[in-house]
């Protein structure tokens, strides 16, 4: 009999109330393994090193299958385990030990017996061996104190995480060949080195570790099919059936490339536990899913697969992909809160000819979203002009959910980042989004998408202090003379630009230093031998075996800060002269207390960004010139483009607890705007208004991405007609040539009593930034963020 709609339903509510009976942990299996290994293996090639320690773990990590389930796997032993690399981890990790699992974001649960193993077993031999280490070695003592100060410059996303953001070579390389097909390419290719050429030394050892972790892949395949036979002997008939597919299933994976879609689906599972076994990061993104699965989708319908059973393990999926964790120290979490790991699926939009792309497994995977209501995948359409009404209303009625899912991006945009970014027009039709909002050719780029943040608003900041950061009082930006004196607007932005430049050009020196330890330090075989060209090349992806290679990107915060503030003094200062410099500068350096009436003529009567003002978006696009350009001319290890960013994830909350208060009338320490949103409350004429202000922004020419939060009214929304206003809306976004919008679509209300009662709220989604997280793990301050967005219709 075929599967049932409730049947479906049923197994995953079940699977969801398992989810959240899991409380985020700490698994060190991992590490003793990748301790053991190494200590071992002193005199081995470290690729050789990393890949062993792999393989090791993949053969001894402890192998759970949970009820129900019916895709398997985690990185660490049990689901929403944190997968511990001492490496990048070390030495944070062993100073929280005992504060981790109460700290206010992201805790982690861990043991007494965690604890003891940890400092006991692993802490002493990576001490002084972590890529901070090096990078507290190495950094220029400027940068470090630009660095240390913290909300400034910030680059944790590097220091501790391996570079992730990629989309894996799914459809080329994975798919078709599977894992004993990538050993034996790699094999082939060994056999014909000649050790005359020195080069093929390397080459040698990069092959040789793409071997041993094809091998460990198998072994984690093997492992899982005996687990389910070993539970078959106690199991009901419904999950011995159950089991007994997962076996047949993660056997026939061992060694073979997948036929069907269940076979494909947890192919593409176990590559993403791979990955977070290699090393912790973000960005580990499935790309173009729908074009990617269809083929075996189709020929699973010819043997009898009914669209039930095809949903049931797509949906299976999506609660699976919840469980893995990008894990943080306390101060680095506040920046990516939610223990989100940005797995981005992209779906619709069109193929690499040119056509409509969307078909009926965009549909099915929409549905999945609608029903699972999930924090992962981080769910994203490419929408394009020639796709069909339909897609578009189906997209609302996700967006009706107030999951904060989809991400909407257009794909002509997307297209003309990536011509710009030198790839090959017959290619970049194939884009899809990573992390938040990065475009990025699928399988075939290396891009580090983003080496941290820096901070707008403390460029205004230190226009106005002469350099000066007022928090710590240290002076951070070069002398631009006292603000307070300045006679002419034409001065005012001459230090702004001056302080600007340096901000970007000392941030661009912490991602050199990051990129150059990587280099020396971090190479990735798994992520390697899932990425074109590596493998041909016998080059890790850090030494450019990718056949393309971008970034890193330099992404900014604040942007409605640094619009507002420049357009207020531009207007009420120098302009309507309603007060001067001496006096701007006072109010600021006392938050406005004692100013109260020039902090109300700031926020009253200065041009916003956000409502369609030429004034103020005049600002915006002459801040976009100067970031383009001055960016445009640095370059990374490998001698490509770094790339201007405009997305905040987290970090606009922390980040604006490092600013003072600032001439947009926005006080000290509150939040920055997030990515290129208005800032909070500023947003004063409808949403419309805000798409006319970004449809002013070169999108294209912001190819590390650009970021919009709308927040929506569920009353707005509702029933077939919101559907339709929404899809009216979002061809309006693809007129502008606007790169991305997302929207929250919860009430007030609703986000009140979720702070009120927690425990009843487990499940509440909400937009954050480039990613939805739930709404009751997220600290205070970002959830205040959330609240304080202008809610709108229309």
């Amino acid at each position: 009999m075929s599967l049932t709609k409730e049947a479906r339903l049923e197994r995953i509510g079940r699977l969801k109330s398992q989810f959240f009976s899991h409380r985020p942990g700490v698994c060190i299996e991992g590490a003793l393994s990748k301790t053991r290994i190494f200590k071992a293996t002193e005199s081995e090639p470290m690729i050789i090193r990393r890949a062993v320690a792999f393989k090791e773990h993949c053969a001894t990590k402890t192998i759970t299958i949970q009820p129900d389930e019916l895709i398997v796997g985690n990185a660490g032993a049990v689901a929403r385990s944190i997968h511990v690399n001492p490496e990048l981890s070390n030495n944070w990790f062993y100073d929280e030990l005992d504060t981790m699992s109460t700290r206010p974001q992201d805790p982690y649960q861990i043991s007494e017996e965690q604890k003891k193993c940890y400092r006991e077993e692993v802490y002493p031999y990576w001490r002084g061996k972590t890529l901070r280490d090096f990078w507290n070695a190495r950094a220029p003592e400027d940068v470090r104190e630009m660095v240390a100060v913290g909300g400034v410059c910030d680059n944790d996303v590097k220091i501790e995480c391996v570079p992730g953001d990629m989309v894996p070579a799914l459809p080329q390389l994975i798919l078709p060949l599977g894992f004993d097909g990538i050993r034996r390419r790699a094999e082939e290719k060994l056999a014909e080195l000649d050790f005359n050429t020195i080069e093929n030394f390397s080459r040698r050892d990069f092959w040789r570790s793409v071997i041993i972790c094809c091998e460990g892949f198998s072994i984690l395949c093997e492992r899982h099919a005996r687990e389910a036979q070993a539970q078959m002997s106690g199991a009901g008939p419904k999950r011995r059936a159950d089991l007994e597919r997962i076996a047949r299933v993660c056997a026939h994976l061992a060694h073979n490339p997948p036929e069907t879609l269940h076979q494909a689906l947890q192919m593409v599972y176990f590559v993403f536990v791979g990955l977070f076994i290699e090393g912790n990061a973000g960005g580990y993104s499935p790309g173009l899913l729908d074009q990617y699965l269809l083929p075996f989708y189709e020929k699973d319908r010819q043997r009898g697969l009914c669209d039930e059973e095809a949903l049931e393990i797509i949906e299976c999926l999506w609660v699976k992909m919840g469980e893995q964790i990008w894990y943080w120290n306390e101060p680095a979490a506040r920046h990516y809160s939610g223990f989100c790991a940005f797995q981005n699926i992209a779906l619709g939009g069109l193929d690499t000819h040119g056509r409509d792309a969307v078909n009926t497994l965009t549909y099915l995977m929409l549905q999945a979203s609608i029903d699972v209501r999930m924090v992962q995948p981080s769910l994203s359409v490419r929408i394009s002009k020639k796709n069909p009404e339909e897609f578009f209303l189906k997209v609302a009625e996700l967006v009706q959910t107030g999951s904060g899912f989809p991400a909407v991006f257009s794909d002509d945009v997307g297209y003309k980042m990536l011509l710009k970014k030198g790839i090959p027009a017959h290619l970049a039709r194939d884009w899809a989004p990573i992390g938040c909002v990065e475009a990025q050719l699928a399988g075939r780029h290396y891009q580090w998408s983003s080496a941290g943040h820096y901070n707008l608003g403390s460029a205004v900041e230190f226009t106005l202090t002469n350099g000066v950061h007022l928090k710590s009082g240290k002076r951070l930006g070069p002398e631009t003379g006292d603000a307070a004196e300045f006679k002419t607007y034409e001065e005012f932005r001459s230090a702004l630009h001056a302080q600007l430049r340096h901000l970007l050009r000392r941030f661009s020196i912490s991602q050199n230093v990051l990129e150059e330890l990587h280099y020396q330090y971090l190479p990735n075989p798994v992520a390697s031998m899932f990425t074109l060209g590596c493998l041909e090349s016998g080059r890790d992806l850090t030494h450019g075996g990718a056949e393309f290679n971008t970034g890193p990107g330099m992404n900014g915060n604040g942007v409605g800060d640094f619009v507002d503030s420049v357009a207020a003094v531009k207007k009420i200062v120098f302009e309507e002269q309603r007060f001067g410099m001496a006096e701007l500068v006072a109010a600021v350096k006392a938050d406005f207390r004692g100013y109260e009436g020039i902090r109300r003529i700031l926020e009253e009567d200065a041009p916003k960004w956000g409502n369609n003002d030429d004034e103020a978006d005049a600002v915006m696009i002459e801040l976009c010139g100067v970031i383009i350009n001055e960016i445009d001319s640095y370059r990374g290890k490998l001698g490509n483009h770094k790339l201007p960013a405009l997305y905040p994830v987290s970090s606009n909350v922390p980040q604006g607890m490092a600013v003072a208060a600032l001439p947009s009338g926005r006080r000290a320490w509150r939040p920055l705007a997030d990515g290129c949103s208005p800032s909070q409350g500023q947003d004063r004429l409808g949403p419309t208004a805000i798409l006319q202000s970004l449809g002013k922004m070169p999108h294209e020419s912001i190819d590390g991405g650009t970021l919009l939060n709308i927040k929506l009214t569920p009353q707005v929304l509702a029933g077939p007609e919101g559907r339709k206003r929404l899809s009216a809306f979002l061809k309006t976004f693809l007129d502008l040539d606007i790169f991305h919008v997302q929207f929250n679509v919860v009430s007030h209300e609703v986000l009140r009593c979720a702070q009120a009662r927690p425990e009843d709220y487990k499940s509440l989604l909400v937009r954050v930034a480039g990613y939805s997280a739930y709404f009751v793990e997220l600290s205070r301050e970002i959830q205040e963020d959330i609240l304080s967005r202008t809610a709108h219709e229309l």
